[in-house]
């Protein structure tokens, strides 16, 4: 089991990293969705503004020149904080499929260092038992020559 025993740490230090890489997916992952909710309440922002400047609350409602004006900067704002919110989104999911590719190169050498384990597990496994097949064998070969 020496050979075995030496990679455990390693197999540690790589299923660390693996969790560390799911870890960083997860909060990726929940910031995305806060910032979709957040795209998501601007742009229904807008909606009721337009609807408000439109006088969708009050028939032949009359709005002054100031108040068009106010209206439409305000509008303005939402739009220019929608095109912030669409470049954060943006940047957020390149970020996680960076992570995503990370967290998959991680796994895999962490899948390889356990499959190499097993490996050895098994040609350790065949080793012992071929050994002790050739004790029994001797064993046996000596209590035949014995009862000659």
């Amino acid at each position: 089991m020496g050979r075995e025993k030496r990679l455990e740490p390693v197999l540690k230090m790589a299923e660390a990293k693996v969790d560390e890489a799911a870890r960083a997916l997860g909060y990726l992952n929940q910031k995305i969705a806060q910032e979709e909710a957040t795209r998501a309440l601007l742009k229904n922002y807008e909606g009721e503004y337009l609807q408000l400047m439109r006088g969708g609350d009050q028939a032949g409602r009359r709005m002054d020149v100031q108040a068009v004006m106010r209206y439409q900067l305000f509008i303005q704002r939402l739009e220019a904080a929608q095109i912030q919110q669409n470049e954060q989104l943006h940047l957020l999911q390149q970020q996680k499929a960076q992570v995503t590719e990370h967290w998959i190169k991680t796994r895999a050498r962490a899948q390889a260092v356990s499959s190499a384990m097993d490996s050895i597990r098994r040609e350790e496994a065949v080793q012992s038992n071929r050994q002790e097949q050739k004790l029994f064998d001797e064993l046996n070969t000596m209590r035949i020559a014995r009862m000659r």
